[in-house]
């Protein structure tokens, strides 16, 4: 678990949970009670541990899609906390509690999770604890893969929780069930991510956090610069 960043007013929090070491995030405003957390992916324990410490309960559960490593939590933690409703990409509807779908199935296991209270469609605003998440769907890794931009209130810089569709000098893999290949995903980042301001603080599913300005110049999957293909 790392320490929350401060920029404006918001504060995030990287939760690193299970065996593929998936990025839970916690998302919240200064001095306000409740959080968004985005992708409960494994270890609840571990996740209500973060929450007490900051003083914080779950305003909603926000999943950018639906894979196994990105739900595994779900379950305990919306019986514990029932009053916070789970958003999850219209696309994968039926993933939530379908294995197979969710490729659980095929890692030997049997990951399933609540039915969504709220399906996400490319546009939507998630109006959530005084905030606007813009939900900006890029399908390539899954086909509900879902993005959400979130601006500071107070003029921070903005947020930008990408789930595994980018990664710091990488992108999400394609070639999965479900995957629409990588040029679908590298176009979908250039036409949808790309335009965000470079100063945004990106929160990828995996790995260390990055912003919209350093995978714009160096990534070697999708970036615009010498770092680039393209």
């Amino acid at each position: 678990m790392t320490k929350p960043k401060n920029a404006g007013s918001l504060r995030s929090l990287q939760i690193v949970t299970g065996d593929l070491e998936e990025n839970c995030y916690l998302l919240w405003v200064e001095g306000a009670k409740e959080a968004v957390v985005f992708d409960p992916g494994d270890e609840p324990e571990k996740i209500r541990a973060a929450l007490h410490e900051h003083g914080l309960t779950p305003a909603a559960f926000v999943q950018t899609h639906c894979h196994g490593d990105h739900i595994g939590a779900l379950t305990p933690l919306k019986a514990a906390f029932p009053n916070a409703p789970i958003y999850a990409p219209e696309a994968e509807r039926e993933w939530l509690v379908r294995p197979l779908l969710n490729l659980s199935y095929f890692v030997g296991g049997s990951v399933t999770g609540p039915r969504a209270d709220h399906l996400v469609s490319d546009g939507d605003l998630l109006e959530l604890i005084g905030l606007k998440l813009r939900a900006i769907h890029v399908p390539g890794h899954s086909p509900g893969g879902t993005a959400y931009f979130v601006e500071d209130p107070q003029g921070g810089r903005p947020h930008l929780f990408s789930g595994d569709i980018l990664f710091q000098g990488s992108v999400g893999r394609s070639d999965l069930p479900g995957g629409a290949g990588e040029a679908a995903l590298v176009n979908g980042i250039r036409a949808k991510l790309f335009i965000l301001p470079d100063e945004t603080r990106v929160h990828p599913g995996h790995g260390p956090e990055t912003t919209i300005g350093e995978e714009k110049e160096f990534n070697p999957y999708c970036g615009l610069g010498d770092g680039g293909i393209a």
